[in-house]
């Protein structure tokens, strides 16, 4: 399949138009580079492009989207992926904390939530939601991007380090450049 990524620093997270006016590519695979598509290009100009690509020629592999407990506390691959069920725990997450998140964690109510910033991106929209999840009394960090590969939603807990976080959680004592794993007292 042909792939391409979006420089972080390029675009805002969670914001397809902006990451089409002004995002940056910043890595392709084969298929992509053989279409014309380089680094350094506009997001924009390489979506022309693509349209040259070839189509998958087979079907991809099913995906299950990960839920896995650590000492008690929820890992899921996407914040999406919480429900009813989960109100109440500590979540960790492999997904950006854009602004998108908050509207996903109102419907579950976690007691405290681990996210990715996944580089903070421009308008350090990687964390958008800390503050309006404030608002809502849900307590938020997030981790750097570069302490916890996202694609294993266990390393935002048993790697990360803390890049950002909101005023509730500040105020109970978390503080960034500390591990995830330190689960301030709740």
């Amino acid at each position: 399949m042909a792939t391409a990524a979006v420089a972080t620093d390029s675009a805002r997270v969670d914001d397809g138009a902006d990451m089409l006016r002004g995002g940056i590519i910043s890595r392709v695979n084969r298929l992509v580079s053989a279409c014309g598509v380089a680094n350094g290009q506009i997001v924009i100009q390489a979506v022309e492009l693509l349209k040259s690509a070839p189509w998958p020629h087979a079907d991809a592999d099913a995906s299950v989207e990960g839920r896995t407990r650590i000492h008690g506390i929820l890992c899921i691959d996407s914040i999406s992926l919480g429900n009813l069920n989960d109100a109440g725990l500590v979540v960790a997450s492999e997904s950006h904390d854009g602004i998108i998140a908050a509207e996903m964690m109102r419907s579950f109510r976690p007691r405290l939530a681990f996210f990715n910033d996944t580089g903070f991106g421009v308008d350090r929209a990687g964390a958008a939601c800390l503050p309006v999840l404030d608002s809502d009394g849900i307590v938020a960090v997030t981790v750097a991007a570069d302490s916890a590969c996202i694609g294993d939603n266990r390393l935002t807990l048993i790697q990360g380090i803390i890049s950002a976080v909101n005023e509730t959680i500040y105020g109970i004592g978390a503080r960034v450049g500390e591990t995830a794993r330190r689960e301030p007292k709740l």
